[in-house]
């Protein structure tokens, strides 16, 4: 199934919740420095410090590569991901209900979602059980193929 067109109040609840340091530092080692933070970007080859996030604009920026946007495209260029695919994901972290703009795929969005939790929970439960870390961001593949088909 392809992801329902999401509403844009459930992409603005999640603009609103998601917190770019926090998403940015699962994936980069940041450092405080004022007001910002910075750390290697993940875009390219780095030896120094260039990627800055700032929490105050919720944005990150490579002063060596140029790289730069907000939450959501920081997770679509690093995970290769749809931009509708890293809002459910975010929704779902963050907690924020999800609403579509075709009230008849409501349903089956739904049943997705409750599965793909219910995998997250496996492989979590099966990761501390092997005393491995797992987390949400590295333990599925992108949402379209974790998805069982035929159901």
């Amino acid at each position: 199934m392809d992801t329902p067109r999401l509403h844009p109040d459930t992409i603005e609840a999640v603009r609103d919740r998601a917190d770019i340091v926090d998403i940015v530092s699962q994936h980069v080692v940041l450092k405080k420095q004022g007001k910002d933070f910075v750390g290697l970007c993940p875009f390219h080859e780095d030896k120094s410090p260039s990627f800055s996030v700032s929490p105050g604009k919720q944005f990150y920026y490579c002063f060596s590569c140029g790289a730069g946007g907000n939450a959501f495209k920081f997770l679509m260029e690093l995970n290769k991901r749809s931009f509708a695919d890293v809002v459910l994901d975010l929704a779902q972290r963050y907690q924020v209900p999800v609403k579509t703009l075709e009230p008849a795929k409501r349903q089956e969005l739904q049943r997705q979602l409750t599965l793909r939790e219910q995998l997250y929970e496996i492989l979590a439960v099966t990761a501390a059980s092997m005393n491995m870390p797992c987390t949400k961001a590295m333990a599925l593949p992108p949402w379209p193929t974790c998805m069982v088909s035929g159901g």
